[in-house]
């Protein structure tokens, strides 16, 4: 309606005359005459010279004239100051308009913001973990196969600062996400809470594992066998002492004495206390790994110092043994011999008879030996005593048997048997010197089979008596040492196998060890040492020389010759390393490596 109106007034102005300039100027057809402006009120009366009212404009509005005829213009200073003011407004409004919209736009950014950072936040409280203490307090055992890492922070990287093991006991101070941060003996840190059992089933675990304790407080204190104060004593605590407790049972608690004895006393004279296994420090585990080692190590020597203890006794008393063997031998022989002598000089039996009494008795005493000898090769350990005391028997025959034909030969030269039975020492000479002929005979008789003749026996036998007085004075100086070496083992075992000239050796690994002290290498098998080194003349055998026996199919056993018509040798399981006559039993051959 505005626009309309405005359109009407414009048109009856131009239609008297009127019109506007750019800069809100009006000019009049005719200075000289007043008109009355259609549309305008009554008093709206536009007059050159004065001041005229529009029709629309406010009372305020004025036109004023500058007067002549031509392009006389009318400044309308109030709409123009409107206009600026309006222009002004309208800037300011403009100005604030966007003033608004840019606080609008920077509060809604300014929100986004805030929003954003609200949310990060919210992000963030989500994945760092909150320190938890609703399980302070409260004890946890660990479950797992050997032990869990105590760490000093609350994660797998962290340092270890002690050790947790199966079942043993924590208290939870705190939880960190999946960690529990715990105290234990003299531990402080954090362990995995995956492996540690809390509530209902610590509660179990508790009562499987707990260690109790009862500390007496009176000053004694009777233990009873049954829970009761009208059963029998068997015995009395003292105060302070502390008691294993097993069960607690009423009025009455079973404990368990130094002895390990189990008993019973009364609850209420005691205090009873609970404890479980703690962590320890990598300190306190680095001490007890040194303690057990140190006790290890101890044990050790205990038990070595115990099988050496053991082995000399039972040297000492396998030496007492062999004594007292060749004692009562000695005593048999000579109760033997003297009743053997006293027989023969009141009886008619000849010479010859007496001497097929020797080789009779010497041939069972062989096949003993070679049963008793074959016997250390099986497992019958008894066997090996029943075959050994069947040789000795034999053997103790075969000496009574000697003994018998000694004495014949000697009062068959002298005359004088009464002084014979009664000489001790010339009885043993004269038994050395037949037992060695008698030896040698079936040695040569062995090697010369062919050749086999009285006469040959006694050449034989004059040279075997010979022979050993000869080796006994003209032994090497190598040789006896290798026999003085060899004889110090005297009394250690037989072992079947064996070459450690202490703890046990067979034949053959007996002198092998022997010579072996000595630098010298021979074969291990007594055939193979039998068939190498220097062949000796059994006529010429000295200290140091190996002599070597038969089975019959073989070399069946070797021996050290140490001089003066003896031998050492490891011979059974039973007797052990020994030292026997050299023709204990028969000699088949001889063998020397010391030169």
């Amino acid at each position: 309606m505005m626009k309309k109106a405005v359109m009407q007034f414009t048109a009856c102005c131009l239609a008297v005359g009127i019109t506007f300039s750019s800069f809100g100027t009006v000019a009049f057809a005719d200075n000289n005459r007043s008109m009355t402006l259609a549309g305008l009120s009554e008093t709206s009366t536009v007059v050159s010279s004065s001041s005229t009212t529009l029709v629309g404009l406010s009372e305020t509005d004025t036109v004023v004239s500058t007067g002549g005829a031509q392009g006389a213009t009318t400044t309308v200073e109030t709409a123009d100051e409107t206009s600026d003011s309006a222009a002004e407004i309208s800037e300011t409004d403009t100005d604030a308009a966007d003033t608004t919209v840019d606080e609008t736009a920077d509060t809604e950014v300014g929100t986004d913001t805030a929003e954003a950072a609200s949310v990060e936040t919210e992000a963030q409280t989500e994945t760092e973990a909150v320190y938890d203490t609703s399980l302070s307090g409260e004890l946890a055992f660990a479950q797992c196969e050997n032990y869990i890492n105590v760490r000093a922070e609350a994660s797998a990287d962290g340092e270890v600062v002690g050790k947790v093991y199966n079942n043993g006991s924590v208290t939870i101070l705190g939880q960190l996400g999946d960690w529990y941060e715990v105290q234990s003996g003299n531990v402080t840190g954090y362990v995995n809470a995956a492996y540690f059992a809390i509530g209902e089933e610590a509660d179990e675990i508790a009562e499987a594992v707990a260690y109790n304790v009862a500390t007496v407080n009176a000053e004694g204190l009777w233990v009873h066998s049954e829970a009761s104060e009208d059963s029998s004593t068997i015995g009395m605590v003292y105060s302070s002492d502390q008691l294993e407790v097993v069960s607690y049972e009423g009025d009455w608690m079973k404990v368990v004495l130094e002895d390990g004895t189990y008993g019973y006393i009364n609850a209420w004279y005691v205090s009873y206390d609970t404890y479980y296994s703690t962590a320890e420090t990598l300190e306190e585990e680095q001490e007890r790994l040194d303690a057990q080692w140190l006790a290890y190590l101890a044990e050790q020597e205990a038990e070595a110092a115990a099988a050496e203890a053991e082995a000399a006794a039972a040297a000492e008393a396998a030496a007492a043994e062999a004594a007292a063997a060749e004692t009562a031998a000695a005593e048999t022989y000579t109760e033997t011999y003297t009743d053997s002598s006293s027989t023969s000089s009141s009886s008619s039996a000849s010479l010859s008879e007496a001497q097929a009494a020797v080789d009779e008795a010497y041939q069972t005493y062989l096949e003993a030996q070679e049963a008793a000898d074959a016997a250390t090769q099986q497992a019958d350990e008894q066997l090996v005593y029943d075959t050994y005391d069947e040789a000795v028997a034999a053997y103790q025959d075969y000496l009574s048997a000697v003994a018998v034909a000694d004495e014949l030969k000697y009062s068959a030269a002298t005359d004088t048997s009464t002084s014979t039975t009664t000489d001790t020492s010339s009885s043993e000479t004269t038994y050395t010197e037949a037992a060695a002929s008698t030896e040698t005979t079936y040695t040569e008789a062995a090697q010369t089979e062919a050749a086999q003749t009285d006469t040959a026996q006694t050449t034989s036998t004059e040279a075997a008596a010979t022979t050993t007085t000869t080796s006994s004075s003209s032994s090497s100086s190598t040789g006896q040492a290798i026999a003085n070496y060899a004889v110090q083992f005297v009394g250690n075992p037989y072992v079947y196998g064996g070459t450690s000239l202490t703890n046990g050796a067979d034949c053959s690994g007996f002198t092998q060890s022997v010579f072996a002290n000595f630098g010298i290498s021979i074969p291990r098998t007594a055939a193979a040492q039998a068939s190498s080194g220097t062949s000796v003349s059994l006529s010429d055998i000295q200290a140091g020389d190996l002599l070597f026996y038969s089975d019959g199919s073989g070399i069946s056993h070797v021996a050290l010759y140490i001089g003066n018509g003896q031998v050492v040798h490891a011979s059974t399981s039973s007797t052990g390393i020994i030292i026997s006559s050299y023709n204990y039993r028969t000699p088949v051959c001889a063998r020397r490596y010391w030169s």
